[in-house]
């Protein structure tokens, strides 16, 4: 009886061991994975924004809501052969010839309206080579004449497999990326704001 209870306990021990073990591997995994994703889009925005002050530009500050649009397209063209890349040049606008583009603003919950003066460009190398990326993105004429232009001051990448996307916008209302529930919650704030001023004005009527 005794010999079996300790079974159960060396078991039970082994099990919890063997737990703990994995739960550490992912624990140490994760962080590594995240930090090599981060790594790749501060290195493209860093030297972007070397680039840019070279020739005396502000520098682009990267914004949540461009990333997520940006992640979201990286998303919907890591199917797509890098070769088909041209289809995609840059795309100024809320129209952009982007695979499922109005879906990954809603996704994003962004206001459509806020997003006109954003220009999404997406590049495929493969490995996402670091050097090419640059290159790409400073050595063509489609992609220059957007990251030469001081207006846009906003950022947002995003990338999956061998594709980057690299939005920037201005910071202006037409191009800020605003949420659209920001919006709405501005809205009835100010409809609320109404109601309170037209009950306190019926209650002063009232009472003199």
């Amino acid at each position: 009886m005794m010999h079996s209870i300790n079974l159960t306990m060396s078991s039970f021990k082994l099990s919890l061991y063997l737990l703990l073990f994995v739960f550490s591997l992912n624990l140490l995994s994760s962080p590594v994975t995240s930090a090599c994703r981060g790594e790749k889009v501060t290195d493209l925005l860093h030297d972007i924004n070397t680039y840019r002050k070279v020739l005396n530009l502000p520098i682009l500050e990267k914004a949540n809501k461009p990333s997520c649009l940006a992640n979201k397209i990286a998303d919907d063209l890591e199917d797509k052969q890098c070769l088909d890349f041209h289809n995609y040049y840059p795309s100024p606008g809320s129209n952009p010839k982007i695979p499922n583009f109005q879906k990954s603003v809603e996704k994003c919950k962004i206001n459509i309206n806020t997003t006109k003066d954003g220009v999404i460009m997406p590049v495929c190398v493969p490995k996402l080579d670091q050097d090419n990326l640059f290159s790409n993105y400073t050595k063509y004429s489609h992609f220059t004449k957007y990251l030469n232009n001081s207006k846009y001051t906003i950022a947002g990448v995003g990338y999956e497999d061998d594709w980057m996307v690299l939005i920037i916008s201005t910071n202006t209302s037409s191009g800020d990326f605003s949420s659209a529930s920001s919006l709405i919650v501005g809205a009835w704030k100010g409809h609320w704001l109404l109601m309170i001023a037209t009950f306190f004005s019926v209650i002063v009527f009232l009472f003199n």
